[in-house]
């Protein structure tokens, strides 16, 4: 599992989580972000890449609680040009074992 050390979160006026993270070189197939009410998630972007999105800011778990998805979006190294977005289910989960020894 890769942990996506730094990325933005935005909230739009529709109460949607938005995650800026860097790009990845290949299309994600079939995303979801897994989540089970603590201070980390994990994004499914393939069945072959995990990313945990560490240490979520102190205001985003109950939002993320009561979400269904999130809005992904990938950016360019120099983090200037979005290279693509896309929606991601969120699955709640009791225990997200990926994230214990974060």
């Amino acid at each position: 599992m890769e942990q996506e050390e730094y990325y933005k979160v935005i909230i739009t006026n529709e109460g949607i989580l938005v995650f800026m993270i860097k790009s990845h070189p290949s299309e994600p197939v079939k995303p979801f972000l897994l989540y089970d009410g603590g201070p980390h998630a994990t994004l499914y972007r393939t069945a072959d890449q995990t990313i945990a999105l560490d240490y979520l800011d102190e205001r985003l778990p109950e939002i993320l609680d009561a979400s269904d998805k999130v809005l992904i979006i990938e950016l360019d190294d120099e983090i200037e040009d979005v290279l693509r977005s896309y929606e991601a289910p969120v699955k709640h989960i009791k225990r997200n074992s990926f994230v214990e020894e974060l």
